[in-house]
């Protein structure tokens, strides 16, 4: 049998993700429909001034959208970094745990999500320690200290 879920909305990411995807499709849209409105009442104009020379405002035009495009991707991608980075390391440290490695608590970046996740999970890790099931490393219980497992930067 399959449950459903019951919220939509299940993790305040969700919400600051839509909204910044709704931000960058009505800021995109604002911008294409700008740079046809401003070429379509200028064609005319720098046609006149500039002769076969105003093929030019067209391809300015069309880079500029696709710039503005190009600005959102990269932006978007290093978004992304602010969970996939918390991620990659969970996975890293479930490995760890798995292969009995000796651990430190998890640190994350300042500005990443799950953070949250991250102070259930080192509660976690240190019951873990106090039942005898991982090994933390004494610097672990000084959150100041470096992580014990690799990540990414």
């Amino acid at each position: 049998m399959k449950v459903k879920r019951k919220k939509i909305w299940i993790d305040s990411f969700q919400t600051y993700l839509s909204l910044r995807l709704a931000l960058y499709f009505a800021l995109y849209m604002i911008t294409v429909w700008a740079w046809v409105v401003i070429d379509r009442s200028t064609a005319a104009m720098v046609e006149a001034h500039l002769g076969p020379a105003a093929v030019y405002w067209s391809v300015l035009s069309v880079s500029v959208v696709v710039l503005v495009g190009l600005l959102f991707i990269y932006d978007i991608v290093r978004f992304s970094h602010r969970i996939v980075g918390p991620l990659y390391r969970f996975r890293k440290y479930l490995k760890a745990i798995v292969d009995g490695e000796e651990l430190a608590l998890m640190k994350l970046r300042k500005d990443d999500f799950l953070q949250e996740l991250k102070d259930e999970f080192n509660e976690v890790l240190k019951v873990l320690e106090e039942r005898g099931a991982v090994t933390l490393k004494t610097s672990a219980v000084n959150e100041d200290h470096k992580v014990g497992v690799p990540g990414p930067s």
